[in-house]
């Protein structure tokens, strides 16, 4: 019995690990690297040394300040791209807003969510000083993503704020992971144990520990990337889209954000996909709703 225990926190620190999370001491600010901003205002930039430190930055023409729109792809945090948001970007920036699509590192190799976290630190150091070199101050900033995107993008702007070069005020999620305490995203999402299968463990193992009632062992240390466990009164206005069917995330994972942010009095709005999955598709009504709160959300918060 005790092999067996000592098995099972083995499996504990590994996952843990993976995540980020600090068992030990206090976890030591990141500086974002040096950074040479040039001139364009459409260019191509990179924030680190790794191939997947980048990202494209859209800049409005004519313009002494502009609001940010930073786009975060999915994947879940082990895949994608930021071309998936280039239309996007181009589009709110003849709108008169500065945009950036970015890619960040993925989990594994020593990448943790932390890791994560600190590329959008360093990646909004590097825009700040490229607007700023081009004759535009950046005011505020209104974070968009989707699925793992989205997960980054709340976590960011839940517990980071204060470190942000460019002040997150808003953020725009759709189908993203928001409690890594939420049994039924543990126990059987296909994006956590795809993560789990990526570092070399068996979710079916893992899932048996959960299920056998040891997983008191994970949450408070979840906690701590579970954007629904991190809203306070303070946190910022949130707009939210979910499918009820999604498979990948479970419905209940936004649920909880949402009434973490109820029970807070945080301004935010929540828009039920009833028919759609993961991808959030053949639903036109929901999906022209969730667009024209989009649209409210950066006129309101980025003007």
């Amino acid at each position: 019995m005790q092999q067996l225990f000592s098995l099972f926190l083995s499996w504990v620190m590994m996952f843990l690990s993976l995540f980020g999370i600090n068992l030990g001491g206090t976890a030591q600010p990141v500086e974002p690297p040096s950074f040479t901003p040039v001139s364009g205002l459409e260019q191509t930039i990179s924030y680190g040394s790794a191939d997947t430190q980048n990202l494209d930055l859209y800049l409005p023409s004519g313009k002494a300040q502009a609001g940010l729109i930073l786009f975060l792809h999915g994947g879940a945090w082990v895949t994608g791209s930021k071309e998936s948001y280039s239309y996007d970007a181009r589009t709110w920036r003849n709108r008169g807003y500065a945009t950036a699509t970015m890619n960040y590192r993925f989990l594994g190799n020593g990448v943790l969510f932390s890791e994560q976290l600190s590329d959008i630190t360093a990646a909004l150091d590097a825009i700040q000083k490229t607007a700023q070199y081009n004759g535009i101050t950046l005011t505020k900033a209104v974070f968009v993503g989707v699925s793992a995107g989205g997960h980054l993008a709340l976590l960011y702007a839940y517990s980071k704020a204060a470190e942000a070069p460019v002040r997150p005020v808003a953020v725009i999620s759709s189908s993203a992971p928001t409690d890594f305490t939420d049994p039924a995203f543990i126990r059987s999402s296909d994006m956590v144990q795809s993560v789990i299968t990526n570092i070399g463990l068996d979710p079916n193992l893992v899932v048996s520990a959960l299920e056998s009632g040891l997983a008191e062992a994970f949450v408070p240390m979840l906690r701590n990337i579970s954007p629904a466990k991190l809203v306070t009164s303070a946190t910022v206005p949130t707009l939210m889209a979910h499918g009820m069917q999604d498979t990948i995330v479970p419905y209940s994972n936004a649920q909880r954000l949402d009434a973490a942010l109820t029970g807070a009095g945080v301004r935010h709005d929540f828009v039920s996909f009833p028919n759609a999955g993961h991808a959030l598709t053949g639903d036109p009504v929901n999906t022209a709703r969730f667009q024209t709160l989009f649209a409210q959300y950066i006129a309101a918060f980025l003007t």
